[in-house]
């Protein structure tokens, strides 16, 4: 999906905080890397801008719910 957020700063800081909400492991890949989504200085060094195609890919209980609440986040 296209980010229509930018995951620099506050940006960053909103997907971290949604993503410790779940306990599913949860990846955000952007240019070949990938962050950790719980992390806000890993999510901010993907250096992903608006319009940037981010995939999100999660592991655990609440997969499904994790990425959902991030993909709604990310086209908000």
């Amino acid at each position: 999906m296209a980010s229509r957020v930018g995951l620099q700063g506050s940006g960053s800081a909103r997907v971290a905080l949604a993503a410790s909400q779940f306990h599913s492991e949860i990846l955000l890949v952007c240019h070949d890397c990938s962050a950790d989504a719980k992390d806000v200085m890993a999510v901010m060094r993907l250096s992903a801008r608006a319009g940037t195609k981010v995939t999100i890919q999660a592991a655990g209980p609440d997969e499904v719910a994790a990425v959902q609440a991030l993909a709604a986040l990310l086209a908000a």
